[in-house]
């Protein structure tokens, strides 16, 4: 038994670390990434809108200049509707609800609208726009962000300076409150703002496209690193699997040659030799149990057939099949049903899960104790629940115990559960443990009762 153990450790430790994904679209993966940073920048500006619209809302309730006042309150409210709306739009539908495009235009149009109605090229936000475009070139398309830059506001900011040089159609853009600053609009002061400003922004762009460029050549290094060293190792996952199947299978007609040996002495054996022969054949077969369940783990998931079944019969069928074993260790098993439920699956694959499940539960249970099989219908998902009064099972080793190798039990080989979570994943549903009110383990197994074509 601990030369099995000696083999089959390492090969288990070697496969777990060897699991491989498959190599990752490269750029649909960093879009991905982009948009979520986005998504982020949608979050804060949530936070940072209201208090940008209360600087706003100061603004407008000193400032006596009628068209003023009513510019700046229909950007606020244009910025804070456009900034909840994609919000909530980010919330139900996730990333791909947000258009890029669509809140740069919004976001930099609202800002211009700012700039005129606070003091055009004087105005205190607009070195904020220069920020906000080199944030934006990072994130959005480069050619979204040209167009934006060249088409929007530096036309706007030439817009500006004409309006401050020529007094036309208002006297000034300068509010009342900045005082004498109004002088500056008559001379050249106008145009060279203007031409820093325009200087600023085209350089602000590029300089965020620049950025934007960096970080995805390094992204596409380390994303390339990385699917080089999933390829290594899933072609030595490959041959690890293949190593252990070829391993177990061999070492399992040695093993039933000792088995039957052993049973053939045990006939005119008597007193200690006879309870050592006991011993020995009941270790043959755990060994064998643990080469089944490394075979079954190594072995491919063969594909589903389906059919369909009822499953309230099929946890039934589990129930008897292990009433006799639950005898022996004074344990009770039964099968707790609601109304039927009837779904497409595999009913050898279920079955096995189930069985694996019980066994393990049985394993947990004290005598006196019972363990139940509960089968409910939920949202348009099959429920198979095994509870049982064990000992439990502590929250950090709930979802370790579905690792190969790991496991609660002194005997156990760590593979069973492993092979059950898969199987109930290859008919798209999932397998979990939590703690029992009251004490004991629940292993829940849902299926969906609609296959996906």
């Amino acid at each position: 038994m601990d030369a099995l153990g000696s083999i089959t450790a390492p090969l288990l430790s070697r496969l777990v670390h060897a699991v491989a994904r498959p190599p990752t679209d490269t750029p649909s993966f960093r879009r991905g990434a982009r948009d979520r940073a986005f998504a982020k920048l949608v979050r804060a500006r949530l936070v940072v809108a209201p208090v940008l619209s209360l600087v706003a809302l100061t603004f407008v309730f000193f400032e006596p200049t009628a068209w003023r006042r009513h510019l700046l309150l229909g950007v606020i409210a244009v910025l804070l509707s456009v900034s909840t709306v994609e919000f909530v739009r980010y919330r139900r539908q996730g990333i791909e609800a947000l258009v890029l495009p669509l809140n740069l235009v919004v976001m930099a149009a609202g800002q211009l609208a700012m700039v005129t109605a606070s003091g055009g090229l004087f105005s205190p936000v607009v070195p904020a726009i220069v920020i906000m475009s080199l944030v934006a070139a990072v994130l959005v398309e480069p050619l979204a962000m040209t167009l934006t830059v060249l088409l929007l506001e530096v036309p706007t900011v030439w817009a500006l300076a004409w309006v401050h040089a020529s007094g036309a159609p208002v006297d000034t853009l300068i509010p009342e409150i900045f005082g004498a600053a109004s002088a500056l609009e008559r001379g050249p002061a106008p145009w060279i703002a203007a031409c820093l400003y325009s200087l600023m922004l085209i350089v602000a762009s590029r300089v965020g496209v620049g950025v934007r460029r960096i970080f995805e050549e390094l992204f596409d290094e380390a994303i390339g690193e990385r699917d080089r060293a999933l390829a290594m190792h899933a072609e030595q996952s490959r041959a690890l699997t293949a190593l252990s199947a070829e391993l177990a299978h061999e070492l399992k007609n040695p093993l039933a040659s000792v088995k039957g040996l052993a049973a053939l002495v045990a006939k005119t054996a008597e007193g200690k030799p006879a309870e050592r022969l006991g011993v020995l054949r009941r270790e043959v077969d755990r060994m064998q149990e643990i080469l089944e369940e490394l075979l079954n783990f190594s072995r491919p998931l063969v594909p589903l057939s389906m059919e369909e079944v009822e499953l309230g019969a099929l946890a039934r069928d589990v129930a008897r099949l292990h009433e006799a074993l639950a005898a022996e260790r004074s344990v009770g098993v039964e099968a707790d049903l609601d109304a039927p439920v009837s779904l497409r699956c595999d009913p050898r694959k279920v079955r096995q899960v189930l069985i694996n499940l019980v066994q393990n539960a049985l394993d947990a249970s004290p005598p006196g104790e019972r363990v139940i099989l509960r089968v409910r219908a939920k949202a348009q998902r099959a429920l198979v629940q095994v509870l049982d009064r064990g000992p439990g099972v502590d929250p950090e080793v709930a979802e370790r115990v579905f690792e190969p190798g790991v496991t609660t039990k002194a005997q156990g080989s760590g593979i069973g559960l492993v092979v059950a979570r898969g199987l109930a994943r290859q008919h798209g549903g999932e397998l979990l443990l939590a703690s029992r009110d009251g004490g004991g383990t629940v292993a829940e197994l849902t299926l969906p009762i609609e296959v996906a074509s």
